[in-house]
């Protein structure tokens, strides 16, 4: 028997698989994945992971680190409809930098800014508002259990990085959506003015890391646990959930927290103090 921290239950080992906690293309690891059903995982594979990996934000960045899944395939410029003045052959195409331009197939060339001047250019994309929140909760699910294992069961409302999770998707809870505690940003949500220095943290270590990481901090505020995403470079999201902050451990590589960082899909682990550190003293400034 395992237990699927996505359904809160336990499975045979027949009824899980692997999870990679971020998955391969969106610059996941081997080496940071947990067991959980093997239903969970399609689902959130469908509803959460697909979705964001099409993202056009993460385009470039995918590019860039050749953030490929399994099987391999090579990274396609993400879809949309494009309209420059009448001509609606246009597509996202990467050039030989891995940067996105538009292509037009009617003239078949990449379309510089003298071809753009005075034409009206619309990009259509079906982008879902709230995915990046939902990706952020899932990642804080699955990788608080990955590094304080029980603990963050017994100590985390993690029902309600669950709802977030499922928000809007097959398993939505009205419920509990509308009587959820947790807090959070996510991109592109302004930041508040009360939250603006711990923030710039949160995006210097993004800009440091370069890559997909999660900071989990277990000492900014003694009655919730701050969860922190970056996916490919991207500061993704950021979630303060209700939790007995007391019971995880605070020393060695659990000082003020954990982070987990992914730099060429190799795992990367230290405590959030000494993330803290390579960033000039801020340590003991904030926290």
């Amino acid at each position: 028997m395992v237990f699927c921290i996505y359904s809160n239950s336990h499975i045979s080992d027949n009824d899980s698989n692997e999870e990679h906690i971020f998955p391969l293309t969106l610059g996941g690891s081997n080496a940071f994945t947990i067991q959980v059903s093997k239903i969970s995982n399609t689902r959130s594979n469908r509803e959460l992971d697909e979705k964001l990996k099409s993202c056009l934000f993460l385009a470039t960045n995918r590019k860039k680190h050749d953030a490929r899944g399994h099987k391999n395939k090579a990274i396609t410029p993400p879809k949309a409809k494009i309209t420059v003045g009448t001509d609606k052959s246009v597509v996202f195409k990467f050039d030989e930098n891995g940067l996105l331009q538009l292509y037009s197939h009617l003239r078949a060339k990449s379309l510089t800014s003298d071809d753009l001047k005075g034409q009206r250019v619309t990009i259509g994309i079906c982008q879902e508002r709230s995915l990046r929140l939902k990706f952020t909760a899932k990642v804080a699910l699955a990788s608080g259990y990955f590094v304080y294992g029980d603990a963050f069961i017994a100590n985390t409302e993690t029902s309600e990085l669950r709802a977030l999770m499922h928000y809007g998707g097959e398993l939505h809870d009205e419920v509990l959506i509308n009587n959820i505690v947790s807090t959070g940003w996510y991109w592109p949500k302004p930041v508040g003015d009360g939250d603006a220095e711990m923030h710039s943290i949160f995006e210097r270590i993004n800009d440091m890391f370069g890559c997909s990481f999660v900071a989990i901090i277990t000492s900014a505020v003694p009655d919730k646990i701050i969860i922190v995403v970056g996916v490919l470079g991207h500061l993704t999201g950021v979630i303060s959930c209700p939790a007995n902050c007391d019971a995880f451990p605070r020393t060695g590589d659990y000082d003020l927290g954990h982070v987990v960082a992914l730099g060429d899909r190799q795992l990367k682990r230290m405590s959030f103090r000494s993330c803290l550190k390579e960033l000039d003293g801020l340590s003991n400034n904030c926290f």
